[in-house]
């Protein structure tokens, strides 16, 4: 068995019990922590139920069930949001679609090139479920996540935007920044990700047989002009700004007329603020 474990971190007064798995190709921290059950209101959830994006009567059953507290501090104890993202997730994964693949490719992508094997700083796991709790409330269709490429740039638009505005936004608590005092250089950071979503084939070669030429890029420079529109205005934020982008990256592919038109009419309305510099 390759696999080690590695207690050395444990700490008598942390709040946590830290534990490091090595197994395969990464390692894996498991922090262990004493957990009070109790009703407590999320109102972010209550509100969530409004959301087409999730299984009918799935929040419901969240929201019905005792709320997991884990420590604060020594004297005060928080919500566990991590428990119920996870119940979230899960929700998520119930539908069909590439919701949870499109997760897993982004997650290999990043430690394997955006963090250099996982040896450099970057995105966490974590950053990238907050990206697609967000994308799946902004692309709430079926066909949205229907083919696989279309829902990995659905994830896409969304993480550069976050990363060009410098704001990702807890799902959970929106008024958290999960960027800020990351310490993490946000412009290096962003230029990786969008080389990644402009020629994706040159990241993705595995064998090979794959070594070939890759396609032209998908965008021109100044998108990032674009994506930082919602940072001076956040009613950007919405399902016809993000398929503005997903049209710059030629992986609109929806049908539905209405969403169409509302598309064109932000696209009309960038035009002329000047945010259409590609």
């Amino acid at each position: 068995d390759a696999s080690s474990l590695n207690a050395a971190s444990l700490r008598e007064e942390g709040l946590c019990l830290s534990l490091l798995v090595s197994s395969g190709w990464r390692m894996i921290r498991f922090n262990i922590v004493p957990v009070v059950r109790r009703k407590h209101r999320v109102p972010a959830l209550e509100g969530a139920q409004l959301m087409p994006c999730f299984p009918e009567g799935s929040l419901k059953r969240i929201i019905s069930q005792e709320v997991p507290l884990v420590p604060a501090s020594a004297q005060h104890w928080r919500v566990s949001t991590d428990y119920l993202l996870t119940r979230l997730l899960g929700a998520l994964g119930s539908l069909q679609g590439h919701r949870l693949d499109s997760l897993s490719i982004l997650d290999r992508v990043n430690h394997e090139s955006w963090r250099d094997g996982g040896q450099g700083p970057g995105l966490t796991f974590g950053h990238l479920k907050m990206v697609l709790l967000w994308a799946s409330v902004l692309f709430p269709a079926p066909e949205d996540w229907a083919e696989l490429q279309g829902a990995t740039y659905r994830l896409l638009v969304v993480l550069l935007c976050c990363l060009a505005t410098k704001n990702l936004p807890h799902f959970l608590y929106p008024e958290r920044n999960l960027l800020q005092d990351s310490g993490l250089d946000l412009n290096a950071l962003y230029q990786r990700v969008e080389r990644f979503a402009s020629q994706p084939e040159a990241f993705l070669r595995i064998h090979v047989t794959h070594l070939g030429r890759s396609p032209p890029p998908r965008i021109g420079n100044g998108i990032k002009a674009l994506l930082q529109l919602p940072a001076s205005d956040p009613t950007y934020w919405a399902t016809a700004y993000f398929d503005v982008l997903l049209d710059k990256f030629q992986v609109f592919n929806i049908q539905d007329k209405d969403r169409i038109s509302a598309m064109q009419s932000i696209f009309r309305k960038t035009k002329a603020l000047g945010g259409d510099e590609s």
